[in-house]
C-alpha cells in the first residue's frame, strides 16, 4: 500500500484553519486538496513538485494550524447525556462520534467546532491541551480566567508556550528563564484550577520583572549579534572585493603582457603589414575577403579579429581614409589603432610613390612616347590613379613635349596633383630632367637594379639617381645591393665555390 502523505483529518485540519495561515504553498495547494481528502505518494492529482512541496511543509503547516485556536470560553466543553452514539455529535477532523465534545473557536473569526478528545491532544497546540486538562479536571471557568489574565498580562503565553523565546541570551541567562517559566506556571496552574476573579499580580510580579529584564538582555544580544554580522558581511565583502580587485588587475595585467607580446611578435607585424597592404587597395569587400583567406592568421590573432569585422574596417578606410571601428567594440582598441596607424602610413607612402612615379612618367625620365603612355595608363588603373580625372592624363602624356622653364602646372590640375609636381619641380636641376627620387626601396626593385648592368660603380649611381634614403638606411641598403651584385658576378663566372672558401679562410681567426 501506497504510503500516505497527508491523511483525510490533518487535510480537514488544514482546510478549517487556512483563513487564519499566511502560506502561500499552502494556497497554491489548497484547491487540490479540498477536491480530494488524502494525499498519498502516488496520488497523480498533484505534481512531483507539489508532493515534494507537502511532505517537507506538512508538520510545519500543522503546528502553525494548531495555534490558530482555542477553546471556547463560555462553554470549553461538554458532555453528551445520551448513551446512545447515535445521538452523539461529530467531531469537525475525524468525522467519528464523540460524547465528550470540546469546543474550539478559530482566533481569527470565531468560527467553532467540536472536536473530540483524541483529535484534541493530536492536533492542538501545548497550551489548549493544557487548559483542557484543567478545565475537565478542575475548573470549568479556567478557559475564561486565563483569557482574563492573557488580556492584561499578554508576555505570559509567551512565557509559557513559546519555545524559541528569547533566542539569543547565554546559557547563564537561559537557566533564569526557565526558573521564571517554571514559577510562572506554578502561579497560573494555581490560578486556574479553583474559580476566582482575583489576579495573581502578586505572585507573577517577580517572574514578569524578570521576563521583562531578560527580554532587554535578549534585545541586546541581538543587537550586538547582528552587529557581528554586519562586521562580518562587510570584513567578507571587503576582502571578496580585494580578492576580485587583485585578480582583476592580475587578469588585467595578464592580458596586457600577452597583447604586448603579440604586438611585439615578428608573426603579429607581419599579418599587419599583410592587412594593412590589402586595405590600402580599396578593393571591394567581396575581392578584400578572398585575398584576406589567403593569409597566415597567428594563432592568438584569430581569437581577437575575425573576417567579417576586418571587412567592416576596410570598408571604414575606403570610405573615410581611417579606421575607428566604433561599431566593433569587442575587437580590441590596441589592434585597431595598430591596424589605422600602419594602414594610414601605408597609405601615404602609397600617395607619394605614386606622385613619384607620375612625375617620373611625365618628366623625370627618358621615355618614349609609347612608353610614357604605357607608364601613365598602369598608374591610372590603380586606386590612386582613379581619384585623377581621365582627361589629365593626356595632358600629362604631352606635358614634357610642350613645357618651357620656368614650369608652370596648368591650374585646372587637381590640387593635390598640383601641389605633387611643384613639390617635385623644386627640386630639379635647371639644365636637365632627373627622376623624383624615392625615400624607400623594396627588395624587388634592388634586384631590378643589380641585373640592370654589369658593373658595380653604374648599379650605384642608378640607385643613387632613383633613391634617396637616411643615411644609415642607405649605407645599409647599398652594402647589400653590393654584395649581392657581387654573388650574382661570380655565380654567371662559376666561381662561386672558390670564393666562398677564400672568403672562410680570410675570416677565420689566428
Amino acid at each position: 500500500m501506497a504510503p500516505t502523505i497527508l491523511t483525510p483529518a490533518e487535510n480537514r485540519f488544514l482546510q478549517l484553519s487556512y483563513p487564519a495561515l499566511s502560506l502561500p504553498e499552502l494556497t497554491r495547494l489548497m484547491p487540490r486538496l479540498r477536491e480530494h481528502p488524502t494525499v498519498k505518494t502516488t496520488s497523480d492529482f498533484l505534481t512531483r513538485g507539489a508532493k515534494q512541496d507537502l511532505t517537507a511543509n506538512r508538520i510545519e503547516w500543522l503546528v502553525a494550524a494548531s495555534a490558530a485556536w482555542k477553546l471556547l470560553a463560555r462553554l470549553p466543553y461538554k458532555i453528551n447525556t445520551s448513551e446512545q452514539r447515535r445521538d452523539w455529535r461529530h467531531c469537525a477532523l475525524c468525522h467519528l462520534p464523540v460524547r465528550y465534545e470540546y469546543h474550539v473557536v478559530l482566533r481569527l473569526n470565531g468560527r467553532e467546532i467540536v472536536v473530540g478528545s483524541e483529535c484534541v491532544k493530536k492536533f492542538m497546540s501545548d497550551e489548549m491541551q493544557y487548559l483542557m486538562t484543567i478545565t475537565t479536571e478542575n475548573n470549568f471557568h479556567a478557559v475564561a480566567q486565563y483569557d482574563t489574565l492573557t488580556a492584561k498580562y499578554p508576555q505570559v503565553p509567551d512565557i509559557l508556550w513559546t519555545k524559541d523565546a528569547l533566542p539569543h541570551l547565554s546559557q547563564p541567562q537561559r537557566h533564569e528563564q526557565t526558573r521564571v517559566r517554571r514559577g510562572t506556571q506554578a502561579t497560573v496552574t494555581g490560578y486556574l484550577k479553583r474559580r476566582t476573579t482575583v489576579l495573581p499580580e502578586p505572585q507573577l510580579a517577580p517572574d514578569l520583572q524578570a521576563y521583562t529584564r531578560l527580554q532587554k538582555l535578549d534585545r541586546a544580544a541581538q543587537q550586538r549579534q547582528l552587529a557581528r554580522q554586519q562586521t562580518q558581511v562587510a570584513q567578507t565583502q571587503r576582502a571578496t572585493e580585494q580578492a576580485q580587485q587583485r585578480a582583476w588587475q592580475v587578469a588585467t595585467q595578464t592580458k596586457e603582457t600577452a597583447q604586448l607580446q603579440l604586438r611585439q611578435s615578428t608573426e603579429y607585424q607581419r599579418w599587419l603589414a599583410q592587412v594593412a597592404a590589402l586595405m590600402v587597395e580599396r578593393l571591394t569587400l567581396r575581392e578584400f575577403k578572398t585575398q584576406l583567406a589567403t593569409l597566415d592568421v597567428p594563432q592568438a590573432v584569430t581569437r581577437l579579429v575575425n573576417a567579417y569585422q576586418l571587412g567592416v574596417m576596410a570598408t571604414e578606410f575606403t570610405r573615410q581614409g581611417q579606421i575607428k571601428a566604433q561599431r566593433l567594440q569587442i575587437v580590441p582598441r590596441d589592434l585597431v589603432a595598430d591596424l589605422d596607424q600602419r594602414t594610414r602610413a601605408l597609405a601615404v607612402q602609397r600617395q607619394r610613390d605614386w606622385n613619384d612615379d607620375v612625375f617620373n612618367a611625365t618628366l623625370g625620365s627618358d621615355l618614349t612616347p609609347v612608353q610614357r603612355v604605357s607608364r601613365l595608363t598602369a598608374l591610372q588603373h590603380i586606386w590612386e590613379g582613379r581619384q585623377i580625372p581621365a582627361a589629365i592624363y593626356e595632358e600629362l602624356a604631352h606635358f614634357k613635349a610642350t613645357v618651357t622653364r620656368p614650369v608652370s602646372v596648368p591650374v585646372d590640375w587637381p590640387e593635390p596633383l598640383r601641389r605633387a609636381f611643384q613639390q617635385r619641380l623644386a627640386r630639379q636641376p635647371a639644365d636637365q630632367w632627373v627622376p623624383a627620387k624615392k625615400n624607400h626601396v623594396t627588395p624587388q626593385q634592388l634586384r631590378q637594379l643589380g641585373r640592370q648592368s654589369a658593373d658595380w660603380p653604374t648599379i650605384k649611381t642608378a640607385f643613387q639617381r632613383l633613391y634617396a634614403l637616411p643615411a644609415p638606411e642607405e649605407a645599409v641598403t647599398l652594402s647589400a645591393l653590393e654584395q649581392y651584385y657581387l654573388r650574382q658576378r661570380d655565380r654567371r663566372r662559376q666561381q662561386a665555390t672558390q670564393t666562398q672558401r677564400l672568403l672562410q679562410s680570410l675570416l677565420e681567426e689566428k
